[in-house]
């Protein structure tokens, strides 16, 4: 699969070392290299910068994290960046928040290559 518009690097923050571990092999699976991981947002703060990933996987559920901020802070400090919110709880309360706190993509755990797949191609075509 070939992408119009790069979408790596990609970061993915989960405190669940297996829930990283799939959602990148799914990655790599669908083609993407540049994938890098993380277990809470203190881990990711300066690879925001140094890296400037083009997507960002966050889990809703960080413990000793609120999601809401974390997503305020990208969104403020790195407006290009897609943020994709993850969760194992996909109520229709839950996706709404992500959207209105500015999240371009919400998925549901766990990840599948269709799923993954298709957020990735919507991603490809915002602005």
């Amino acid at each position: 699969m070939e992408f119009v518009r790069p979408l790596e690097p990609i970061l993915i923050i989960d405190d669940v070392k297996q829930i990283r571990a799939d959602l990148s092999q799914v990655l790599a699976g669908l083609g993407f290299d540049d994938i890098i991981e993380c277990d809470n947002f203190d881990c990711a703060k300066p690879l925001l910068s140094e890296k400037s990933p083009n997507v960002i996987f966050l889990d809703v559920d960080l413990p000793n994290s609120e999601s809401i901020e974390i997503l305020e802070s990208i969104n403020n400090e790195h407006p290009y960046a897609h943020v994709v919110m993850c969760s194992g709880h996909n109520s229709f309360e839950t996706v709404q928040n992500t959207w209105e706190l500015g999240a371009k993509e919400f998925i549901a755990k766990p990840f599948n290559a269709q799923k993954v797949d298709a957020v990735m191609k919507r991603l490809e075509l915002i602005d």
